[in-house]
């Protein structure tokens, strides 16, 4: 297996380390091929180098060996990133020339791209990185691109949504529900039958006690305790935690 990491920061860094520590503790065959990263300005990340832009994605894709694994740390960002790389792959690009439809985010690509035929798969093959010192319990359900980083926790029948992050040392408690796009910082703790929606942060060493449901597109301050449900849009922080405002 070959993977190409979405993005050259922080967070990559750590995706590359589980990578590393899966080659060695349980052998897996895969080889990181680089990152991609719109920053220009970006050449490398540790010992690996920047193949290009994030549109780039379309010389690499029909390569059955190749996965990819979106390395933004920011919920809002990752999701847009993976519905631009979903929607360049949904096109079958001489097919919209034959049809006179290009759009100008197409027509802008490079003629060696406009010509990328996307016959070989029928969807994009997301890597989900685990590292080997995550305690994952039964019945738990992970969806593609997620990342569980080090020391993290998630028990039995929890679900895990698409494209997620659950940090170092994070704890998920049975029977949660955690939608897509959600990231649950370093050391935060959610007790059992938790839901969080999609695209929602917990932040760092944060708390949530049972059977609570927080809103999508919500943010949790570092070290607030949840007390009750928290709605969709907002921010909030504290002992206990009260929404301070609203946002988009």
């Amino acid at each position: 297996m070959k993977l190409i990491i979405i993005g050259a920061g922080g967070n990559s860094k750590v995706i590359i380390d589980i990578i590393k520590a899966r080659q060695k503790i349980l052998k897996e065959d895969i080889e990181i091929l680089g990152l991609i990263d719109d920053d220009t300005g970006k050449k490398e990340l540790r010992e690996y180098s920047v193949l290009g832009k994030i549109s780039d994605i379309c010389k690499y894709i029909n390569n059955e060996e190749t996965f990819f694994i979106n390395g933004i740390g920011d919920n809002k960002t990752r999701k847009k990133i993976i519905s631009e790389i979903e929607t360049l792959f949904s096109m079958s690009l001489r097919g919209a020339e034959r049809r006179g439809n290009l759009t100008p985010e197409i027509r802008s690509l490079s003629p060696d791209m406009q010509d990328t035929r996307f016959e070989t798969r029928d969807r994009i093959p997301y890597y989900t990185a685990i590292h080997p010192s995550a305690i994952i319990g039964s019945n738990v359900t992970i969806g593609e691109g997620t990342v569980v980083m080090p020391n993290a926790v998630i028990n039995i029948g929890s679900q895990i949504g698409r494209h997620c992050i659950i940090n170092t040392g994070a704890i998920v408690e049975h029977d949660n529900r955690i939608g897509d796009y959600a990231h649950l910082a370093s050391g935060v703790v959610t007790a059992g039958n938790v839901t969080i929606d999609n695209l929602t942060f917990l932040g760092t060493g944060s708390k949530v006690i049972q059977g609570l449901e927080i809103g999508e597109n919500t943010i949790i301050g570092a070290g607030a305790v949840v007390v009750k449900d928290i709605p969709e849009n907002c921010t909030a922080v504290g002992v206990p935690a009260k929404v301070i405002k609203s946002r988009d």
